[in-house]
């Protein structure tokens, strides 16, 4: 069989390949594309010869050599598919990307979660950022299964464009006063970039991150911040509420972030490094991870704790 031919063959089969392995990953099974969307190619490796006789329409070969000339292809590509999965959803810690969302209005003029805060369970508690999956190496796992089409919309713009991913209402419910930012799809954004690299459904991804913030509110950091509304206060000042809630050596666990926003240093959230395996103990000492690279972006003197408005 001529090397032409073979080319040809390939580029009509692994095209095919690829499309269904990325459509598989849509599904609302997380686990299944891991498994099915590698499958697929060694099925396909499998097909009768006849099948690859049919495409190129000769009958001057054996089916035998064409076969066996597509083989090996197909079968690295099922590798790839397995190793790429398999690195992806591969993580060390979790960071727990608490927001202060007074001070994230403050900064985001104009958002539709920040029309109607006063009042809300966000004006007077951190709310949920995000839970991102962590590697100490530094390369952290994103978009774990999902296919181009949603990277593609993963953009502020157009997060409301992205696809439904299976959470049930009543995680959404919940998840509207945890999270005000699903006003502006932003628990779209978090899943397909992080979520979907937890190894874990939608419904239990978000019940994780809604309890974790619920639990960081009952800490005398959380009340720190909140009786310090309306003020100035130092990095300094803030890390020794995190030291005093957490315990000894807990603030390399944390990163402090802040916006300048037309001169002022807006308090906007705080980034926590957890221990993936002890969520259920959070906030105890025991559940953090020290050892995490974690960089803080406030000022070390006036950071301003601004109210809802």
């Amino acid at each position: 069989m001529s090397k032409m031919r073979i080319f040809m063959l390939l580029s009509l089969t692994l095209p095919i390949v690829l499309a269904l392995s990325s459509l598989i990953g849509t599904r609302q099974c997380w686990v299944c594309p891991r498994i099915d969307g590698a499958f697929l190619p060694f099925l396909l490796a499998a097909m009768p010869p006849q099948v690859y006789f049919d495409i190129l329409g000769e009958s001057d070969v054996s089916l035998f050599s064409v076969k066996k000339s597509v083989k090996k292809t197909l079968l690295a590509t099922a590798v790839m598919v397995l190793a790429g999965n398999a690195s992806a959803a591969s993580f060390d810690y979790y960071l727990l990307a608490a927001s202060w969302q007074p001070g994230f209005c403050a900064t985001h003029p104009g958002k539709p979660e920040c029309t109607n805060l006063v009042g809300t369970y966000a004006a007077t508690n951190f709310d949920l950022h995000g839970l991102w999956p962590n590697a100490y190496d530094g390369n952290h796992p994103f978009y774990c299964g999902v296919s181009q089409t949603q990277i593609n919309l993963d953009t502020p713009t157009t997060w409301c464009s992205m696809a439904n991913y299976g959470a049930s209402s009543s995680t959404m419910n919940n998840l509207a006063m945890y999270m005000p930012g699903v006003q502006s799809c932003l628990d779209k954004h978090e899943w397909y970039k992080h979520g979907s690299c937890a190894n874990a459904t939608p419904d239990t991804y978000w019940a994780s991150a809604d309890s974790l913030i619920s639990r960081l509110n009952t800490t005398s950091f959380a009340n720190f911040v909140r009786n310090n509304q309306g003020k100035n206060v130092s990095r300094s000042q803030l890390l020794s509420a995190f030291g005093s809630a957490f315990g000894s050596g807990s603030t390399a666990a944390v990163a402090l972030q802040c916006t300048k926003y037309n001169g002022v240093s807006y308090f906007t959230e705080a980034w926590i490094n957890l221990d993936q395996t002890r969520l259920s103990s959070f906030p105890a000492n025991s559940s953090l991870v020290l050892d995490g690279a974690i960089t803080g972006t406030c000022p070390g003197t006036n950071i301003y704790i601004t109210k809802a408005k």
